[in-house]
C-alpha cells in the first residue's frame, strides 16, 4: 500500500492524544471508537469515584496549549490536585475530543486483518477501511483478570470491578470482594454505600494505604520524595522524567521491575470509607467457586491451610489486569499469532511498533516494553509524540 492512512482504534485518552498529534503533523488518519467509553462507564457505575493519580499527571496530550486536565477543572471550580473525580475526567475527555478531535468516528472496529502490505479494518456497521498503519489504543477494556477459581461461574454471579454497570444493583446482597488494591477497596466502599453487605477477601496479611501528598512540600520533601504522576518517590520521578529509558533495559529486567513496582494499595481518601465499615478477612485465598442456585459457594483457604465455605449472593474480583494479545478480539487470529511477545504482551520497538510492520500498541498494552508509566494516562504524551514523529517520517519518505 503506497498511500498512507493511519487507523487509530480507541477513543480514550491515548487514542485522542494520538489523533491530536497526528493532525498537528498533517499525517492522514482516521480514529474509531466511542469517546471516553471506558471512563464514562466507570463513572456511571457509582458516585464518589476518584482517580488514584494526581490531576497534573492525568492529561490527554495535545500540541496545543490550554488542554490539560487542570485547564479544564480550574475555571469550573473543580479539584486540580487530588482527589479528582472520574466523572469530571470523563467529561474533560469529551471536552478535549470536541475541541481537538471532532473527526472521531464513534463506531467500533470488529476485525483487523492483513491486506498486502497494509491492513483491512471491518467496522461494526459493516464498512471496510484500508490502512497502511494501525494503532491499537483500546486501554484496559479487554484485559480484566479473573481468578482461575471464578472463571467457570456465570457472569451474573461473579464479575470483575471493571464490568460492574451499577453498584446500586447490589443493594441488599451479600457480596464477596477479592483483592487488596484500589479497585477492590473502592468496590467495597461503593457496595457498602449502596446498601449491600460487602466482605473483603485479601490474600495478604494487611492492607497498604497511600499517604496524602503535601500541596506545599518543603525543600527537603521535594528532594527526598519528589512528587510525580506515579506518586512521591525518586524511582517514580525518574520513570516519569525519562519515559523512554525503561525500554532500553533487558526484557527480563523490565518484567521483574513491573512485578515489584507499585504494589496493590488504596488511596488515602478511600481509607475512611472502608476501615471499620467493611469486614476484612486477611491471609485468605479463594481456591474454588461453585454456583448453588442463584448464590455462590466459595472455598476459602486461610493461613492455617484449612479450607472452609463462604456462601454469598455475588462475587466481585478487583484482581487487576493482564495484558494479553490473545484477548484483543478484533485482531484476526493469523495477525495475533504473528505478533512477537514478551510474556503475553506485544514486544515493541522504540516507536511502539510490534514485530508486524505497521502495527503499533499504545497505553497499557505497551507497558511491558515501556514501563509502568504507560499503565496510566501519564504516558499518553510521550506515546503520542513518539508515534506521531515516527509516522511523520514515514509519510515524508513516501512522498
Amino acid at each position: 500500500m503506497s498511500k498512507q492512512l493511519v487507523a487509530i482504534i480507541g477513543g480514550g485518552p491515548y487514542g485522542l492524544s494520538l489523533a491530536s498529534h497526528l493532525a498537528a503533523r498533517n499525517v492522514p488518519h482516521r480514529i474509531f471508537g466511542q469517546p471516553m467509553a471506558f471512563w464514562s462507564q466507570i463513572a456511571r457505575a457509582g458516585s464518589r469515584r476518584y482517580l488514584k493519580s494526581y490531576c497534573f499527571g492525568t492529561n490527554i496530550s495535545s500540541p496545543h496549549p490550554g488542554s490539560t486536565f487542570a485547564d479544564y477543572n480550574e475555571p469550573r471550580g473543580l479539584e486540580t490536585f487530588e482527589p479528582c473525580s472520574i466523572a469530571n475526567f470523563a467529561e474533560y475527555g469529551l471536552w478535549f475530543q470536541e475541541r481537538h478531535v471532532d473527526w472521531i468516528e464513534p463506531v467500533d472496529v470488529a476485525n483487523v486483518s492483513r491486506r498486502g502490505q497494509g491492513y483491512l479494518l471491518t467496522l461494526s456497521n459493516g464498512d471496510a477501511v484500508e490502512a497502511s498503519d494501525v494503532i491499537v489504543a483500546t486501554g484496559l477494556a479487554n484485559f480484566a483478570k479473573m481468578p482461575h477459581a471464578l472463571r467457570a461461574l456465570p457472569g451474573a454471579l461473579a464479575t470483575h470491578t471493571a464490568r460492574v454497570d451499577s453498584f446500586a444493583a447490589f443493594q441488599g446482597l451479600e457480596v464477596a470482594v477479592l483483592g487488596s488494591g484500589q479497585s477492590s477497596l473502592e468496590a467495597a466502599a461503593l457496595l457498602h454505600e449502596a446498601g449491600a453487605s460487602p466482605r473483603l477477601l485479601i490474600r495478604k496479611p494487611s492492607t497498604l494505604w497511600m499517604t496524602r501528598g503535601s500541596r506545599t512540600p518543603t525543600l527537603w520533601q521535594r528532594i527526598r520524595w519528589p512528587v510525580s504522576a506515579l506518586g512521591g518517590s525518586p524511582k517514580a520521578w525518574a520513570l516519569t522524567q525519562l519515559p523512554g529509558a525503561f525500554h532500553r533495559l533487558p526484557a527480563c529486567g523490565r518484567a521483574l521491575f513491573l512485578r515489584n513496582f507499585l504494589p496493590p494499595e488504596g488511596a488515602w481518601w478511600l481509607r475512611e470509607r472502608v476501615e471499620a465499615l467493611v469486614p476484612v478477612e486477611y491471609d485468605t485465598s479463594v481456591v474454588a467457586g461453585q454456583a448453588i442456585g442463584n448464590r455462590v459457594s466459595l472455598c476459602l483457604r486461610g493461613a492455617d491451610k484449612q479450607d472452609r465455605e463462604l456462601l454469598v449472593d455475588r462475587v466481585i474480583a478487583g484482581t487487576g489486569y493482564e495484558v494479553n494479545v490473545e484477548r484483543i478480539p478484533f485482531l484476526a487470529p493469523e495477525l495475533r499469532s504473528a505478533i512477537a511477545r514478551q510474556g503475553c504482551a506485544p514486544r515493541l520497538d522504540a516507536s511502539f511498533q510490534s514485530s508486524v510492520r505497521g502495527l503499533r500498541f499504545a497505553g497499557p498494552a505497551s507497558s511491558m516494553s515501556f514501563g509502568p508509566v504507560f499503565r496510566f494516562v501519564a504516558g499518553a504524551e510521550y506515546t503520542a509524540r513518539t508515534i506521531a514523529a515516527a509516522l511523520s517520517r514515514t509519510a515524508m519518505a513516501r512522498t
